[in-house]
């Protein structure tokens, strides 16, 4: 199938903002205002419908600020997506639901971060929940088998992302994120979490269907075992003395908690960031030392001795010198 747009990525070379949507009109217009009232930098916003019915492709059409592509079906997310990244030339790139709403100048703080620091390779969005049970954490994010610290929502250098060949089509949907961000630490490349929330989700569906619609839209794929598989090489830092770790600054967190509110933040940090250095197993311990002050922290980067395993998906792209992290 051929998808039918005008030519894409010729506004702006330099930034362009993915968000694919489907009969969520109301949540479209809120992501679409708060992208170009909150961001500064010159970008290019491309919108990827999946065939709706709902008005979404009559404003498509009307909204001038928009690049519109009409793909006419579901085709699944990680196909939607790459599908217009394999036709975009831009220095950078990220990738936004339908149902969220970015803080303003977040997209332009990440940019800047990338800008600055040549090997970083993705800057992860902070994502808030407003509705749902997670809308009493301070943020949104979960630490994989392996002890990667997920980006929900990010912001890349575009020509890594083609690197690794975008998001993995051996999932549908979900994991798709987790496996972006694995791939990324994967070439060498780091990976950093803004500081500050960046992107609040409308989780629409949070307190009506709950795990249904994870498990609907998985389409019947063991995304856990696809994840397990091509990121085994990492097992191998499952080591003691990172259990040791992990346990130390659980706990060590778990009491400079007890007893605080909600909002409490201990070093500068709230319990959510004391969990994840606790379990981000490529998170430096003296994180909060060494980003003290800066927009990101969070630092993860996967140590070379490890990447150099043959089980490395990108093992050769890295060796070869074909991991591009700059434009």
């Amino acid at each position: 199938m051929q998808i039918s747009a005008p030519a894409l990525n010729q506004r702006n070379q330099h930034f362009t903002v993915l968000v694919a949507t489907y009969n969520r009109l109301a949540l479209l217009r809120t992501v679409v205002d708060a992208i170009e009232a909150g961001t500064r930098t010159a970008h290019e916003l491309i919108v990827i419908d999946g065939g709706s019915t709902d008005g979404t492709i009559e404003y498509m059409k009307s909204d001038a600020r928009i690049t519109p592509v009409f793909q006419g079906q579901l085709v699944g997310t990680a196909r939607c997506y790459n599908r217009v990244w394999r036709e975009i030339e831009s220095t950078y790139t990220c990738w936004l639901s339908d149902d969220t709403e970015i803080v303003p100048g977040c997209l332009d703080t990440a940019l800047a971060i990338l800008d600055s620091e040549p090997s970083v390779g993705m800057v992860g969005l902070k994502m808030k929940d407003t509705k749902g049970p997670g809308k009493k954490d301070p943020y949104r994010g979960a630490i994989s088998e392996f002890g990667i610290l997920n980006c929900n929502h990010g912001v890349f250098r575009t020509a890594l992302g083609r690197d690794v060949g975008f998001f993995n089509e051996g999932y549908r949907a979900y994991m798709i994120d987790p496996d972006l961000t694995a791939s990324m630490l994967s070439t060498g490349a780091r990976v950093v979490m803004t500081r500050e929330i960046a992107v609040l989700h409308h989780r629409e569906w949070a307190e009506k269907e709950g795990d249904e619609k994870v498990v609907r839209e998985m389409g019947g794929i063991d995304n856990v075992a696809v994840y397990r598989e091509k990121f085994s090489y990492l097992a191998a830092s499952a080591t003691l003395t990172a259990t040791l770790r992990s346990r130390l600054v659980h706990y060590a967190w778990r009491l400079a908690f007890f007893g605080a509110g909600p909002g409490a933040t201990r070093f500068g940090l709230n319990w959510r960031d004391w969990h994840n250095l606790a379990q981000g197993r490529f998170i430096s311990l003296f994180d909060p030392l060494e980003n003290a002050g800066k927009s990101y922290h969070l630092d993860q980067r996967i140590p070379p001795a490890l990447r150099a395993s043959g089980h490395n998906p990108y093992h050769r792209m890295e060796a070869a010198g074909t991991i591009c992290l700059e434009n």
